[in-house]
């Protein structure tokens, strides 16, 4: 992938030019990721960069087959599961089976662009979300759909890698095709994961959590997304972070015995037994051994060196579709 696309001569190199260079923006997004990376969700977003790269290959697979079908329509395939799972990519998936799908869709895609008539009527499926007063669109037409579809996804995905480790487009193409540093483009290189990608849950504690639950739904508005007996969490602003309130008589020790104030932040972290080994030797120490809270969530709090409560939590790699992330742990 060149920074730019080359000149053009007509209106099907350019198609194939600029479809190609929106195309390749995918490859040069998931360059240096591992498989849990490109499963992350790490940005106001719900998707991954995996999840991303699966969608825009779902989405070629359709408008070529309505290209390669026109004048007709095609066959029907897949449904709704198969289209909710064309959004999810799990860490234990294969990055080379999903970029093999992605470069053969690719190049059916550029090879159809050369091949087919852009005059050709397209007609127009009978879906709630397509209009009701056009018969067809043109070969032209899908063409042009498919380069603003994934160029739009491109720039979501930009945002979601950056998120991930800070890597930008430019900086990603240029580490991928070996261009030099330069003072306006420096190029990728990968760096150890910080200790901490930012602030988890903040547990809060009460002795009467029903009234501290009502008193909190109404400071924020909203009730509980998650309730139970001794624990209740909200999930808050654009990035859903979490707060909870656990009932002191669950707490380290009993209402007795707690801290004034009690308040817990959790810190997420890749992995809590190294984030755990790690706070040891730089002095800390543990107020509440590693446990599972449920879900695929791990957490454990120590003190540190200056008597301060920190606690550290791994979520799991959640895929979404779109929807709410998966139900949270229950920090109690």
């Amino acid at each position: 992938m060149a920074l730019h696309v080359p000149p053009v001569a007509n209106e099907r190199d350019a198609i194939a030019a600029f479809l190609s260079q929106a195309q390749d923006s995918f490859r040069a997004i998931l360059h240096g990721l591992t498989p849990r990376q490109a499963a992350l969700a790490p940005s106001a977003s719900t998707l991954s960069v995996g999840g991303l790269v699966k969608h825009v290959t779902s989405v070629q697979h359709t408008w070529l087959a309505s290209a390669e079908a026109a004048p007709e329509l095609p066959d029907a395939s897949g449904g709704v599961v198969d289209h909710l799972e064309g959004f999810i990519f799990r860490e234990t998936d294969s990055l080379e089976d999903l970029l093999a799908a992605y470069d053969e869709v690719s190049a059916s895609v550029i090879d159809a662009v050369r091949r087919l008539d852009l005059d050709t009527p397209v007609p127009v499926p009978d879906a709630p979300w397509f209009p009701k007063d056009v018969e067809a669109w043109s070969v032209r037409w899908v063409w042009w759909h498919l380069m603003e579809e994934l160029s739009r996804h491109a720039g979501h995905g930009d945002i979601v890698r950056e998120t991930i480790d800070g890597a930008t487009m430019y900086s990603l193409v240029a580490a991928r095709d070996g261009l030099p540093d330069l003072p306006w483009m420096p190029v990728w290189k990968p760096v150890d994961p910080p200790f901490t990608s930012g602030v988890s849950t903040v547990r809060l504690h009460a002795a009467d959590l029903a009234a501290a639950r009502t008193w909190y739904a109404d400071l924020l508005g909203a009730e509980p997304y998650f309730v139970r007996d001794e624990y209740v969490e909200w999930r808050l602003g654009p990035h859903a972070h979490e707060l909870g309130i656990l009932d002191l008589t669950y707490a380290p020790g009993g209402s007795a015995e707690h801290e004034p104030g009690g308040t817990v932040t959790y810190w997420q972290v890749e992995d809590v037994d190294a984030a755990l080994a790690d706070l040891l030797a730089r002095g800390a120490a543990v107020r509440e051994e590693v446990r599972e809270f449920g879900g695929g969530y791990r957490g454990a709090v120590l003190v540190d060196p200056f008597g301060n409560a920190l606690g550290i939590m791994q979520r799991p790699v959640t895929a979404s579709t779109g929807a709410p992330r998966a139900t949270a742990e229950a920090v109690a």
